[in-house]
């Protein structure tokens, strides 16, 4: 995988979390990631990439992050019941966000999002794509740990 289709994720992702919440995420090492589960994320979003590449990206927060966030957001929540799904929906926008912005930086590939979703629960499992390697970037804040998961792949029509 290339990292100057990844890299622009990984930025977009940092200027996110500053422009929204003043934070500054850290980033450890890539790793390559685990298909098969096994993880501690609980709020997954995910939006797909189609055209001349194809994958997904992959915001993965815990609830408790999720939840910390949500509050810093401004957001005047009247109903504790709808703090659930208000929870889900921002990641999702999160990731579409981060997709969204990374796309100006991948000049000469035509691209497009698919819509967003989130994916929860303990352990909670994503249809990667198969033969294509995912990459894990790890991130640190003050709210606590965040990934950013990348599985993308030049398509075959365009190799």
């Amino acid at each position: 995988m290339d990292a100057s289709i990844i890299n622009p994720f990984l930025s977009a992702t940092i200027n996110l979390f500053y422009e929204m919440f003043l934070i500054e995420p850290t980033y450890g090492k890539p790793f390559l990631a685990n298909s098969a589960g096994n993880h501690r994320w609980e709020i997954s979003g995910v939006i797909g990439i189609v055209g001349s590449h194809e994958g997904i990206v992959v915001l993965r927060v815990t609830q408790l992050m999720a939840e910390k966030l949500l509050s810093q957001s401004g957001l005047q929540i009247t109903d504790p019941d709808e703090i659930p799904q208000l929870r889900n929906e921002m990641i999702g926008e999160f990731v579409n966000i981060i997709s969204g912005n990374a796309l100006g930086a991948l000049k000469g590939r035509e691209v497009a999002l698919t819509p967003p979703f989130t994916a929860q629960g303990a352990n909670h499992s994503i249809s990667w794509p198969s033969k294509t390697p995912i990459i894990g970037v790890p991130f640190s804040t003050k709210y606590g740990p965040f990934e950013v998961q990348v599985s993308i792949i030049q398509s075959k029509e365009n190799k």
